[in-house]
């Protein structure tokens, strides 16, 4: 069935081109007023004014499913380039802690932290663990998220790890929409490997990268391969080890980058091509310099911030040297529950001093070059998968205005509409 949103008190577009866009590319959203977008067959055949899009249809299209979307905005689906999806518990334990004043690395010294997730993970059933992803996807999908990274990292052993993987991709295929899968096995140290990590390094390079890549098990493989560059992970050696064998078998790359320090995780990133390093926190002005000459997006997770209490990264600073930005959730069991885009948007609008155009840049066709989806998804141009999301406003500022209210009246994903209750 065709779908046909009409009448849009604002269409964005992100009308440009199929990449991630920097400086003031990033305020250009193109607006659209009384905005139309016509879909079919699971792609975007037009975007446009009403009266230019609804004017002499396509032969053939057969049912169309008109959408009113007066009074309210139709913008591309986000995407949300960096969560931990895959988890089987919360970690209430480390919140109450971190209240009372313990810090990340405190709560990984006493048993907490990631290391708590995995022993969940590897305790937890597969379908256990499907389940839990499905329904946080699906979450995220009412909250205006059309495609999403998963990660795994929280098995840190070969089975595990599979078990995670193939748990993102029964979730995907329950709850629909584009999923990405990102083998994370350089995370942290498992118990078992403690005072080994050259061991550990040596198992994640010749038996879990070479058995768990897409190009090994196309059904539930993952297509990127990232490490935690960072004290409480892995050292840039170590980093880089991981990722020249990961690129060797063919697996796009990512890299957690100068979260907590600064390591050398973005040049790093850089030079071994990563679409993109995410979190920069710690990240510096020569950081800024070279990103800008880099097609490696820089992708902020201040929802993490938000939670820890931390300072947020820097993105003013990313921005005004000419950095690719993007915004993801980082959602996971100990540091970032938060599943929201449009929450992150208001978080970097507030707490990073970015613009609500660049926020939405950054949440679209910026996140979807973090994935190396540009020219599939992320802006609403003819032969772009029909990934749309409609809210209830009738400007693009009141998204990340309205912090912490879910205004998504619903979305398209590859052209099925999927209201939300109560909103449609």
């Amino acid at each position: 069935m065709a779908l046909l949103f009409t009448h849009a008190a604002q269409l964005l577009t992100l009308a440009g081109p199929d990449r991630a866009r920097r400086g003031a590319e990033m305020r250009e959203l193109g607006v659209v007023r009384d905005g139309a977008l016509l879909c079919a067959g699971g792609r975007i055949l037009r975007a446009g004014p009403t009266d230019d899009v609804g004017r002499a249809l396509p032969p053939g299209l057969g049912t169309i499913q008109e959408i009113d979307c007066r009074g309210q905005l139709v913008a591309p689906g986000l995407c949300d380039s960096h969560t931990h999806l895959v988890f089987a518990a919360p970690r209430l334990d480390d919140y109450e802690r971190r209240l009372a004043g313990a810090s990340y690395q405190e709560l990984a010294a006493a048993g907490g932290g990631i290391r708590q997730s995995v022993a969940q993970v590897r305790a937890a059933g597969e379908d256990e663990l499907a389940r839990g992803a499905a329904a946080r996807l699906r979450a995220a999908q009412g909250l205006g998220t059309t495609t999403l990274e998963i990660k795994s990292g929280y098995g840190l052993e070969l089975e595990a790890e599979r078990k995670m993987l193939r748990a993102a991709a029964r979730a995907a295929a329950a709850a629909g929409g584009e999923v990405a899968r990102t083998f994370l096995g350089a995370h942290t140290l498992p118990a078992e490997f403690a005072g080994d990590r050259t061991g550990y390094v040596r198992e994640v390079r010749e038996r879990m990268l070479p058995a768990l890549h897409a190009g090994a098990a196309p059904e539930y493989g993952a297509e990127f391969a990232d490490a935690f560059c960072d004290p409480a992970g892995f050292s840039a050696a170590e980093c880089r080890a991981v990722l020249e064998t990961a690129r060797g078998l063919g697996m796009k790359l990512k890299l957690h980058a100068e979260q907590f320090a600064a390591l050398g995780g973005i040049g790093l990133g850089i030079e071994l091509g990563a679409v993109s390093v995410d979190h920069c926190d710690a990240a510096r002005p020569e950081d800024a310099a070279r990103l800008a000459r880099a097609e490696t997006v820089a992708t902020l997770a201040p929802g993490a911030n938000f939670f820890l209490g931390q300072p947020y990264p820097p993105a003013r600073m990313l921005l005004d040297a000419g950095a690719a930005v993007a915004l993801a959730s980082d959602c996971n069991p100990g540091t970032c529950p938060i599943l929201s885009l449009p929450l992150v948007m208001s978080l970097a609008c507030s707490g990073m001093r970015m613009s609500a155009a660049e926020a939405w840049t950054a949440a679209t066709i910026n996140g979807a070059a973090a994935l190396g989806r540009a020219a599939v998804c992320g802006s609403l141009r003819s032969g772009k998968r029909a990934d749309a999301a409609v809210f209830a406003a009738d400007d693009y500022r009141a998204i990340p205005y309205f912090a912490g209210h879910n205004l998504c009246r619903g979305v398209a994903i590859a052209g099925e509409w999927r209201p939300n209750h109560g909103m449609d």
